[in-house]
């Protein structure tokens, strides 16, 4: 979140001249992901994505990969017309489609091979099962495989997929979880994805009998800001996971992905209850998750919910940022006070269906551009916003600031027994 503060100050050119060719292929590229549900059952499984008009023997544009934990996967494409999704498990490691390996390919209305149909917004979404009895077009073959000629699949591939985590065991040590690619996920909402991915970690092997406990963090933000939390909270009675993307995204983008892929996991692993805390701007992330999961989905298992210095009212900041920076992170549209996400996600209240821990941080530091009573990067009347206030059911505050808020042993204890359902 301090990267939003005097942020046509500090940021200097670099970060735009990297912010706008970024912004301009979000603008340019729509993005398709997806989920093959049995990939796990197979071998190889490979997914691919092609311009192809029906009948015809060229493909314009293509891209390949493996699928991602629990078959799910995601591209971004060049056009939003005449794509068409398939995958098959290469069972003889060829790195192409033989008649007999088991397939899908994403179908119409009428039950025969069709291009995906895209939002306005320039987002699709697909879902299969790998079958025997499927064949894949023969002319699409024929014509994906002039695409590739004699190139492998590997080596055809653009480098736009985006790779997806599903309950992937995470070493925190890997660089891409330090603070520098969380710097990235601001500033790079595009690139990132690619290069690092997005998804939902845990930290070790998935137990049944431990309760789940999902972390997300802030703007500019990374698994690290958490390494505090993740070494002192109790380990026998939770199992901790954590949100992996990019902040600079839309939080509503953000949200939904979030929820799908929580959908995921709770259909592979069936857990029965699921806790979250949230950091800073993850808290307005998190609180979009929980009225997707919740209000919309009609789901019963996320339990409780902590947030830790969010701005809840927005950050003005990020209004400034919107209005006179050269190029605009999109997240700050959503940040910025009186947002229509920050309105969405209070238009459901939470007490009375999911109790809620507001924590806050009010260790004040001089700023030109926060008024007195802040905790060195929002405002602690951002943190306080009434509809937040009146919708928790407990409020605290601490003497911090607002990242070392995260590495105070009360704040982590209050945390664990509010989530064990005792009054901090």
């Amino acid at each position: 979140m301090a990267a939003l503060l005097g942020v046509l100050v500090l940021a200097g050119c670099r970060m735009f001249t990297e912010l706008a060719p970024d912004l301009s292929f979000m603008k340019r590229n729509a993005i398709v992901t997806g989920r093959i549900v049995n990939a796990d059952s197979h071998r190889n499984v490979y997914v691919f994505v092609a311009e192809w008009v029906q009948g015809e023997d060229k493909v314009s544009s293509a891209d390949y990969s493996i699928v991602g934990s629990m078959g799910v996967f995601g591209f971004y494409v060049p056009t939003k017309h005449n794509q068409y999704v398939a995958a098959f498990s290469d069972r003889n490691g060829n790195q192409r489609y033989e008649a007999g390996e088991p397939a899908w390919i994403h179908l119409g209305p009428d039950g025969k091979p069709a291009p995906v149909s895209f939002t306005d917004e320039g987002r699709a979404r697909v879902r299969g099962e790998l079958s025997s009895s499927t064949v894949l077009p023969r002319k699409l073959v024929l014509a994906g495989r002039r695409f590739v000629g004699g190139r492998t699949l590997t080596e055809a591939a653009t480098g736009w997929d985006i790779p997806v985590a599903m309950g992937e065991i995470a070493d925190l040590s890997d660089p891409k979880f330090s603070a520098n690619q969380g710097e990235a996920g601001l500033w790079n909402p595009a690139s990132f994805p690619m290069k690092s991915g997005i998804g939902i970690y845990f930290l070790e092997k998935y137990d049944p009998n431990r309760t789940p406990v999902l972390f997300v963090y802030g703007a500019a933000g990374s698994p690290q800001d958490w390494k505090t939390f993740f070494k002192k909270f109790d380990r026998k009675r939770y199992q901790l996971w954590f949100f992996y993307y990019p902040t600079g995204r839309r939080l509503d983008e953000m949200a939904t992905a979030l929820n799908r892929g929580i959908h995921v996991l709770h259909e592979e692993l069936g857990f029965r209850r699921l806790d979250v805390v949230a950091h800073s701007m993850g808290g307005l992330v998190a609180r979009g998750f929980i009225a997707k999961n919740v209000f919309e989905d009609g789901n019963h298992y996320i339990h409780r919910f902590v947030s830790i210095s969010t701005p809840w009212g927005g950050v003005k900041s990020a209004a400034l940022g919107v209005k006179r920076s050269p190029e605009v992170v999109p997240s700050w549209h959503d940040v910025a006070p009186g947002s229509a996400y920050q309105k969405e996600i209070f238009r459901h209240r939470l007490r009375g269906r999911i109790p809620h821990l507001l924590i806050y941080s009010h260790k004040a530091s001089r700023s030109l551009t926060l008024p007195d009573e802040n905790d060195g990067t929002v405002a602690v009347a951002s943190e306080l916003a009434p509809k937040a206030v009146k919708d928790a059911v407990k409020v605290i505050g601490f003497d911090e600031t607002h990242t070392s808020i995260l590495s105070n042993p009360a704040v982590i204890r209050d945390t664990e027994m509010f989530l064990d359902g005792k009054t901090p």
